[in-house]
């Protein structure tokens, strides 16, 4: 066994609440502890926070819990020296510059930072615009410089970052592959079930695809299901929601027979590591996706899902996947195997366990 190693990780969110943080540091750490790697996790929000974070509103409330956790953070960062190094995922403070970082640099613990989506852009929700403007994403850039390994989910991510830094890895999002499986299916009412799952932040891509949905569903027969922590705004569209919760995760994933991941071509969009693609096809399930940034490197057409852009292409690959069973057997096995091989959570935290070595 190599000499133990301590490292204290700043995240953004509570434990088991944010996909960005579940399927990357702490779905890695029980690999990380068996190779000498303590992770101590300091999250940001609390519950406080998070009740009212993805509100409207509460403005009041916001401000104060934001204030609160900035100075819980600051007094944590008291301990940091009896740390090996610092890790950092996406931002030590949810708003505002890059001030706590640069107190973390100043006590020269290596620190290694982390981040899955195009932090550097501006990109916030409905119920947070009005604090769009202290998420400073600017600081991401400075963040890079300050750290002395820089690890990102996709080679998108990673051009951004060797411009401010030469020491940058990928290291994907992963699952775990154990725990995220195929199952047998329940009985279903015949129809086919076509779902998506995700957060807030995500699901205005799901939005966002409204005209297509109804056009699939004036179409083609099939029950639309949305899994998430808010009903989605589907005007027009017959769909059945269920409330996300990790206790129900992977059931709802298995009653899929078909997983969808619409989005739009823009550079947010590009930044993002393909982790709902990724949860489908560990379930068996096939997939249909926007080819759209590292969509094109974890799905190949025909083989282990589908790439749609336009309406008609989206009209074609369901219909062809709502007709035909055994297509959605072959494509949902070749799925499963991609993510053994490339994305499952023991790959992915052997790479980041290297940097770890690397850096400390």
């Amino acid at each position: 066994m190599k000499n133990k190693v301590n490292i204290l990780a700043l995240v953004p969110h509570m434990l088991d609440t944010s996909p960005s943080q579940r399927f990357r540091i702490e779905q890695w750490k029980p690999y990380l502890e068996e190779q000498g790697i303590s992770v101590d996790f300091a999250p940001f929000a609390n519950e406080r926070l998070m009740n009212v974070l993805y509100k409207r509103g509460h403005l009041a409330s916001k401000t104060m819990a934001l204030a609160s956790g900035f100075f819980r953070r600051s007094f944590r960062l008291a301990s940091c020296r009896r740390y090996d190094a610092i890790f950092i995922h996406r931002a030590a403070c949810l708003v505002g510059p890059a001030i706590l970082e640069r107190v973390i640099a100043r006590s020269r613990k290596p620190v290694i930072f982390d981040f899955d989506d195009a932090i550097y852009l501006l990109h916030t929700t409905a119920a947070n615009r009005f604090f769009g403007w202290l998420k400073f994403p600017g600081k991401t850039a400075t963040i890079c410089r300050l750290s002395s390994h820089v690890v990102v989910g996709n080679s998108n991510l990673a051009d951004y970052a060797r411009k401010h830094n030469r020491r940058v890895s990928i290291v994907p999002s992963s699952v775990d592959t154990d725990l995220y499986r195929p199952i047998e299916k329940s009985a279903s009412n015949g129809r086919v079930v076509v779902g998506w799952m995700g957060s807030s932040t995500s699901q205005t891509h799901l939005e966002s695809f409204t005209p297509v949905l109804t056009e699939l569903g004036a179409r083609l027969d099939f029950e639309l299901r949305v899994v998430s922590d808010r009903q989605p705004v589907l005007p027009g569209v017959p769909f059945v929601w269920r409330r996300w919760s990790s206790e129900t995760e992977t059931q709802e994933l298995s009653e899929f027979d078909v997983g969808i991941m619409p989005m739009p071509d823009d550079p947010w969009a590009r930044g993002k590591c393909a982790m709902k693609a990724l949860l489908y096809m560990a379930l068996g399930v096939p997939v249909i996706c926007s080819p759209v940034g590292t969509n094109c490197e974890v799905v190949t057409h025909g083989q282990n899902g589908l790439l749609a852009a336009m309406p008609e292409e989206w009209v074609s690959c369901l219909g062809a996947l709502i007709d035909d069973h055994k297509l959605r057997e072959r494509l949902g096995a070749t799925a499963r195997q991609t993510v053994e091989d490339e994305y499952s959570m023991g790959k992915c935290a052997e790479l980041f366990a290297k940097v770890v070595r690397e850096t400390v």
